[in-house]
């Protein structure tokens, strides 16, 4: 086995994480250029090598540079992308217009819902007289002729790319292979052509051909942009690899090809790096993940190590069938603004926010808005300089904007900024929830781990919120997508439709059509690792439901039971059934079951990286030498006395730091809350936890005293409303997973209602017709014509969502 070299990752924002052959990391960060990315990537792979050749008199080549690049994303937002046109079967020209029913936001968003503009115009779609049945016959055969004559006016319009996606071209794409070669003929080699059978060979024609037309609008960008990279880095090393949005990576060459598949590749890294660093070097097996940064948090669960993949990424209003993370995105954010409404007597956090310019009024770039970071220095918890002392904050600017916010209200500005803080921690508990329960998971089971460079100043009350121990702050948070970027490793998937019921299916045609999706992933995972003995694994998926069903379920698969087990249908069966009985509550074992896709996901199985450990503390006190000074910071109206810690100082594994304090480094500040602690691990981490594991006493209030409460902290009430509004989102997310109803499945056509005990709306969309219904109603059940609204024969379906 070959001597490990220096393994660097870099992510778009100009984060660095270079992974020492000894396991050590070494991590930098240089200015992002929003211009040309490859152009910061390049910058900061040289920011790396004189840190290596300062400390370590390295300068060779690295063994591989892996990159997460936000380059399609932003094609996709700022509406960037190539020139597109489209192939579609005759009768199907309008499929990107039409799109699928359901409308964003709810019941009533239809009344101020703008549409967006399709990826493919109309006047740019071409249809074809073709046509291929379900079972993959030829019912038409394509009338190349015709076709070639209908192609004329979209040449005279100069598309850069186009898509092709024909009806039912999953069952047999030989009509769309026609297609491109004949496209490539009369366009000519500059002119980017992407088939659907290349993209996504899976039923669902919106689904396949809008992921497809997305595909074709960002790869002449993508491909460009690939170009560019490797002959910048291609002194610096042989092997460049690209993250995915699934946290896995592809070869350059395939990142072009698809790009679709690395829209997402942002939120992915950091996931990435906390299944390795903690949930594969800890205890800590089942974590939440809240990455907060300066315009938004990421969420994301990990239960048993690893994070859970859907199958759809969204980016803006764009959703196309690809896999990433599942990531619930919240717009809190160190620069998210506070907003006080005279008319309502509320107070507001975001989304809008800052930016990096001017950014929150701290930085002294000529912000005045209040924002989050501007409420922490108010409250004392940030130090005066961030950045290894490298930059300073303006804690008057910050000072004057929060006394903006507290004039409003009528309140101290210490009041005002932890109400802005605690404000922005239930928006982020309400996102944690939705994306645990909305899994069928209790967050209570599960351990958070906070990072990005705004996320360790809030984990602790976040934990606290959750019922979520310990709270896990890996080190450099803000820099951990880099260090993911480094550690990853490569896979490829291949698919294809498989509608069968279960009593139809046939095992002996189940294991060769797995089997024949292996073979062809491990042929392009040999050519993307250039190497034909590589070692690798195989994990085959199947989407299930019960007969009738919308939604599918993943349910995962072994090489070992592919190979051996006798009776796969019985195994796919049984572990469907527990899935839907997990994520439900029920399951319906005497239904019928059917498949609708299957997968062979073929993943690098070489040995992993591994990182140096701390070595044990001889004792459990910080080092004198840690301590930055003592600063009194607010707590719940209090002033307490909180020691501010230089972490990378603090010794070895099992330093105990006790709350109240601020632990800092160069990219974060971690706070400790009184009545916590926090104590070092031999991977680096800090776990927070209760000093005292008793279960808090939480006051009990009287009507009047309650009401005196919300006099004296008018902030109470907007918290309370804030909270119901993020229990409502979780139920409409229960509903709108649950339903069997195509009008809410498909449409959205619900809304939950949080009523008091009169059934007086709470919280809602469109008020409750409970108060309405209990006043007109006497208790009696009538039949014909009677006076009661309640007649015989009326079905009342109430549906608890927890």
């Amino acid at each position: 086995m070959s001597t490990p070299g220096y393994r660097l990752g870099v992510d778009v924002g100009g984060l660095v994480c270079v992974i020492t052959p000894n396991g050590e990391a070494v991590r930098t960060k240089v200015p992002t250029n929003t211009e040309d990315q490859s152009i910061g990537v390049h910058n900061g792979v040289q920011q790396a090598r004189k840190i290596l050749k300062e400390k370590y008199s390295w300068e060779g080549k690295f063994e591989y540079i892996h990159h997460g690049t936000t380059t399609g994303t932003n094609a996709v937002l700022e509406g960037k992308g190539a020139k597109c046109g489209l192939v579609v079967t005759k009768g199907h020209k309008d499929m990107l217009s039409v799109r699928r029913s359901q409308i964003p936001g709810g019941l009533g968003a239809w009344m101020n819902y703008e549409q967006p503009e399709p990826l493919v115009p109309l006047e740019r779609t071409v249809e074809v007289k073709e046509r291929i049945k379900i079972d993959g016959s030829v019912f038409y055969e394509l009338d190349e002729k015709q076709f070639r004559e209908d192609l004329q006016d979209l040449k005279s319009q100069n598309p850069q790319a186009i898509a092709v996606s024909l009806i039912n071209s999953f069952a047999n794409g030989v009509h769309e292979e026609r297609i491109k070669a004949i496209l490539s003929d009369e366009f000519g080699p500059n002119v980017e052509i992407v088939t659907s059978t290349d993209v996504l060979p899976e039923i669902q024609e919106y689904e396949r051909t809008v992921t497809t037309a997305a595909n074709a609008m960002v790869k002449p960008v993508v491909k460009r942009y690939m170009q560019n990279l490797q002959k910048k880095l291609a002194d610096d090393t042989d092997t460049v690899r690209i993250l995915k949005s699934d946290g896995d990576l592809t070869s350059v060459q395939l990142a072009g090809e698809t790009p679709v598949r690395i829209l997402m590749s942002g939120p992915a890294g950091g996931v990435k790096a906390v299944s390795h660093l903690v949930a594969k070097n800890t205890p800590y097996k089942n974590l939440i993940t809240l990455d907060m940064g300066g315009t938004s948090t990421d969420c994301a669960l990990l239960p048993g190590s690893d994070a859970i993949i859907r199958r759809e990424t969204s980016v803006g209003h764009l959703s196309v069938r690809a896999p990433s993370v599942d990531v619930t995105t919240t717009g809190a954010g160190g620069g998210s603004i506070a907003f006080y409404n005279d008319f309502t007597k509320s107070l507001r956090v975001g989304p809008e926010s800052s930016g990096a310019t001017p950014g929150p009024a701290a930085y002294g770039k000529g912000g005045k808005q209040a924002t989050v970071t501007d409420a922490n220095l108010v409250l004392g918890r940030l130090p005066s300089k961030l950045l290894g002392g490298t930059f300073s904050l303006d804690v008057a600017a910050s000072t004057a904007a929060v006394n903006s916010i507290a004039n409003q209200m009528g309140v101290d500005s210490t009041i005002a900024a932890e109400g802005i803080i605690d404000l922005v921690n239930e928006a982020m508990h309400g996102a944690l929830r939705l994306v645990s329960v909305e899994q069928g998971y209790d967050p209570r089971e599960f351990a958070l781990v906070t990072l990005g460079g705004a996320g360790p100043l809030h984990g602790n009350a976040l934990g606290k919120l959750l019922g979520s121990w310990p709270v896990i702050i890996p080190p450099s948070p803000g820099v951990l997508c880099a260090q993911g970027d480094a550690i990853t490793k490569m896979s490829h998937e291949e698919g294809c439709t498989y509608i069968r019921v279960f009593s139809e299916i046939s095992e002996q045609d189940l294991r060769q059509t797995l089997q024949g999706l292996k073979e062809n992933g491990e042929t392009t995972m040999k050519t993307s690792l250039a190497n034909d003995h590589a070692a690798l694994k195989v994990q085959y998926q199947t989407d299930m439901r019960y007969k009738g069903q919308a939604m599918t379920f993943t349910v995962d698969l072994s090489s070992k039971e592919l190979e051996h087990s006798q009776n796969l249908v019985s195994i796919l069966r049984s572990r469907f059934n527990e899935a839907h009985q997990h994520r439900f509550g029920f399951s319906n074992p005497d239904a019928e079951i059917e498949t609708m896709r299957l997968r062979a996901k073929v993943v690098d199985a070489s040995e992993e990286v591994t990182f140096k450990p701390l070595e044990a503390a001889h004792t459990t006190e910080p080092s004198q030498d840690a301590m930055v000074m003592k600063q009194e910071i607010m707590h719940e109206g209090q002033k307490v006395e909180a020691t501010f810690w230089d972490r990378i100082k603090l010794g070895g594994a099992g330093k105990i730091i006790q709350g109240p304090a601020v632990i800092s480094e160069m990219d974060s500040n971690t706070l400790i809350l009184p009545g916590y602690y926090g104590e070092t691990d031999s991977m680096g981490n800090i776990l927070i936890w209760p000093s005292e594991k008793s279960a808090s006493k939480k006051a009990v209030h009287t009507k009047e005293s309650a009401q005196a409460l919300v006099k004296e902290q008018p902030i109470i009430s907007t918290l309370i409303a804030s909270a119901l509004s993020s229990i409502r989102r979780e139920m409409d997310s229960c509903m709108l997973t649950t339903a069997m109803s195509p009008a809410i499945r498909d449409q959205q056509d619900e809304f939950n209602v949080i009523t008091n005990t009169r059934g007086q709306m709470l919280v809602g969309q469109f008020g409750s017709f409970i108060t309405q219904f209990l006043n007109g109603w006497d208790g009696t059940v009538e039949e014909g014509d009677g006076e009661s609204p309640l007649k015989q024969l009326f079905m009342f379906n109430l549906t608890d969502m927890h």
